[in-house]
This record gives structure tokens, C-alpha cells and sequence, in this order.
């Protein structure tokens, strides 16, 4: 084999931990140089999908039993008319779907100001959809937000374009089912961010360091396996997995007796 080294890099967002190993071709840098963060930026493209980015931070900031929403804004037939009507075309789809983003980026601004005058905090993760994330086909854009459940009576009654309607997250401990639902209903447009994050969410910090080999990932000691592509000698590989101190938290609040 040419000369290289294996690296690690591993996420712990809330409960859920994630760990990629793969090959650097090259020679082996020192630990904790800033080589060895670009060396991963570089290889990882694969695994810093939007999917796995979105994860991350629901993981991180919405964790179960977080109070975390969703929340969906629809457009009524005047709402649609008045961010530019009907009509067909890939060309008027994409000015349909710009003009629908901004006015979410218009409701965000409005609900930001509203809880920062009531003293409020306002968590959220929003994006534009107006495909089905099933068929692909064409569907009546409309907005998905996950937002904490202290700003969710302000965020619904400012919006004014159509009906809304809200349910609490799924609980289980990784909300990456919930990031690829949302995924799959966002276009891929040019110079369109695929989501709007707030600016006082955590952000993920992955830890890099060198392995001794390129034997099987494990899973951590008490951890609990989610997910594991498919081992490959020389290949890349990922895990992601309930971190022990998750199922710790958990085992304590299930067994915890009822107070009267």
C-alpha cells in the first residue's frame, strides 16, 4: 500500500454519536496540526452531506425531550397570488420558489423581533419545499421549520399567507430520519441555501486523531449501534450509534419513580 495513514473523525451531538474512518494517502502529520483538520475537511465531502449536516444540528440543539416542533406554513390561494400566482414552467417554478423563501426569511425576522421584545428565546432549523420528497414531483411550495416549543405560539401567529400546523418531533434519540425527510423536499437551486439555521444554535465539532490501523470501526463501550455501512477492507468506514451516556440519561429517567 502507498504511503498514508488512517484517520478517525467523530461527532457527538446530544445522544448520537457518529465516527468515520478513512485513508490519507501521504505522509502522517503531526497530532493536532492544522493539517490534519484540513486533511479531513478534504476527505470527508462525502460524509458532510446536507442530510448529515442537518442531523448533526437537530441531534445537537433539538434533542428528544427537548420540547423541540415542527412546524409546516402552507400558502391559502390568496398567499400563493401574492407571491406570484399559478403557472407553469421550470422557469416560473424557481422564481415561485425564491419569492416563497424570502417571505420565510421575512416571518423569521418578524418572529425573532417579537421574541427578543418578550423575552423569548427562538431555536430553528426552516427550509422551503415544493416537491414530494417520494416522487420528486411538483407540489404547492410551503415551509417546514423545527423550532423550540417557548417560541411556537409567536411563530404561528405571525404568519399571514396560509393555514399552519405543528406536532412535536419524533421521540427516539436520532432525528436523521427526520433531516432526510426534510432533505428529500428541497430543490437543488444555484446559490440557494438547502436550509436557514438560526445563529444561536450549537454548532457540531468533530474531534479527528490518527488510528493505529484500518481494523473495523467499533462501537464505543455501552453505546448502542444505529447504523453501519458495510465493512470493506480499505474502504471508508461509518457508524453511528446512541452514546452510552444517552441510554445512561434514559435507563435513570424511565426508572425514576412517580411524584405526587
Amino acid at each position: 500500500m502507498m504511503e498514508g495513514y488512517w484517520m478517525i473523525r467523530t461527532w457527538e451531538n446530544g445522544p448520537i454519536g457518529e465516527k468515520v474512518k478513512y485513508w490519507v494517502a501521504g505522509q502522517k502529520p503531526p497530532k493536532n496540526s492544522r493539517r490534519l483538520r484540513t486533511e479531513a475537511n478534504k476527505q470527508l465531502a462525502n460524509e458532510n452531506s446536507a442530510s448529515k449536516r442537518l442531523g448533526r444540528l437537530l441531534n445537537l440543539n433539538f434533542p428528544r425531550g427537548a420540547g423541540g416542533l415542527l412546524v409546516g406554513l402552507d400558502y391559502s390561494e390568496d398567499g400563493l397570488l401574492y407571491i406570484g400566482g399559478e403557472g407553469e414552467g421550470e422557469e416560473w417554478a424557481d422564481k415561485l420558489y425564491k419569492a416563497a423563501h424570502h417571505q420565510l426569511q421575512l416571518w423569521l425576522r418578524r418572529v425573532r423581533r417579537t421574541c427578543k421584545r418578550e423575552g423569548v428565546p427562538f431555536r430553528y432549523v426552516a427550509i422551503t419545499s415544493d416537491m414530494d420528497g417520494k416522487t420528486g414531483e411538483h407540489k404547492r411550495v410551503h415551509h417546514h421549520i423545527v423550532i423550540n416549543q417557548e417560541a411556537v405560539e409567536i411563530a404561528l401567529a405571525k404568519w399571514e399567507l396560509g393555514s399552519t400546523h405543528h406536532k412535536r418531533l419524533w421521540r427516539v434519540h436520532d432525528q436523521s430520519g427526520l433531516a432526510e425527510y426534510l432533505m428529500d423536499q428541497v430543490r437543488r437551486l444555484p446559490d440557494q441555501k438547502k436550509y436557514i439555521p438560526s445563529r444561536n444554535l450549537q454548532q457540531p465539532k468533530p474531534k479527528d486523531r490518527i488510528a493505529k490501523s484500518g481494523a473495523e470501526l467499533g462501537v464505543p463501550r455501552g453505546a448502542r449501534l444505529l447504523y453501519r455501512r458495510e465493512f470493506r477492507i480499505g474502504g471508508a468506514q461509518y457508524i453511528r450509534y446512541i452514546t452510552a451516556k444517552a441510554l445512561e440519561l434514559s435507563l435513570i429517567h424511565i426508572s425514576e419513580p412517580t411524584r405526587h
